[in-house]
């Protein structure tokens, strides 16, 4: 009894003094890494104010969110429900001064939205990291305008990927515990280098009292590929295969169709409800959501696809026009 005493008493010494004098050029370089994002996309995010005409004709300010630049000439991305209703917008910089914005583009289904803002310079911007290079647990850091205090930062981690909870066209919310309050929404979520890996949307505020550390991000590249078509030829459908899915057993070898709807690109294609879906073009499907990943992600409506099967016990391969 005596030598587990004093064992376990060594090991927690050792760890004592670890977190005393080794531990601090850890703690201090974390702190640096912050700064250094704080540093460098402050100036890149901006609160995007929507006014409107009251009952007398006078404008004023019915609403604010956040956005960030993704282009030098004043291109900015937010959240559709920022900007919905305004009659004029404006976006507040850095410095503290107001200058007129226009819509580029906008799309309801996906909570985004595209603005112009007249900054009459060049401004900076932030990039994109690989979302599909996110892990649980990988630090995130939100920065935008909680509850009109212009350019709050909050910290902590990526909770979950691929959440879903119901809300139209996002599928792959990125959850996290650092805090979002309304006027975060259309603001970036970050990771430790300062690279883009969400856009904050939303979060569960149980009797409108705040955050309680579960906030959703859309994530960053289906936002990239989004802003993309709406810069580019606006909005396409998107893809759709018209089957329902579920988790094959043992998981991990596909996904098992239970379902397929009449006339869809699916049923015209000769899939079959209990057909296992293996392989989506060139990439191996692992589950659902790495299937709807890959689906939303790599594919647009009309785009055709080789979907390879596996239909009682025999492989097959389909061609399918999205």
């Amino acid at each position: 009894m005596k030598h587990i005493f004093t064992h376990s008493f060594f090991v927690c010494f050792v760890l004592y003094c670890l977190s005393v004098f080794g531990g601090g050029a850890d703690v201090h370089s974390l702190q640096d890494a912050y700064s250094r994002v704080a540093e460098k996309c402050y100036p890149a995010v901006v609160v995007v104010v929507n006014y409107q005409y009251d009952g007398y004709g006078l404008l004023e300010e019915a609403g604010i969110g956040s956005g960030f630049f993704v282009r030098e000439d004043g291109v900015l991305v937010t959240n559709h429900h920022v900007i919905e209703g305004a009659q004029v917008l404006g976006v507040r910089l850095l410095q503290g001064d107001v200058v007129p914005a226009t819509i580029i583009a906008t799309s309801a289904a996906t909570d985004l939205a595209v603005l112009k803002a007249e900054v009459g310079k060049k401004v900076p911007c932030l990039k994109f990291a690989d979302t599909s290079t996110v892990k649980v647990g990988h630090y995130a850091i939100a920065i935008g305008a909680p509850l009109s205090l212009y350019h709050t930062m909050t910290t902590g981690i990526v909770s979950f990927k691929g959440r879903k909870i119901g809300m139209n066209y996002k599928e792959d919310f990125i959850q996290t515990d650092a805090a979002i309050n309304p006027g975060n929404s259309g603001g970036p979520l970050l990771n430790i280098d300062g690279l883009v890996i969400g856009v904050n949307s939303c979060g569960l505020m149980p009797g409108g009292n705040g955050s309680i550390g579960l906030n959703f991000a859309i994530d960053g590249n289906l936002v990239q590929r989004t802003v993309g078509m709406l810069l580019g030829k606006g909005l396409k459908e998107r893809p759709s295969l018209g089957v329902t899915v579920e988790e094959t057993k043992p998981e991990g070898q596909g996904v098992l169709v239970t379902k397929v709807i009449k006339n869809s690109p699916a049923g015209k294609a000769g899939i079959k409800a209990g057909d296992t879906l293996v392989k989506l073009g060139k990439t191996k499907i692992c589950d659902i959501l790495q299937f709807q990943y890959i689906f939303l992600s790599g594919y647009l409506s009309g785009d055709t696809v080789e979907i390879k099967l596996i239909r009682k016990g025999e492989t097959q391969s389909l061609k399918v026009s999205l």
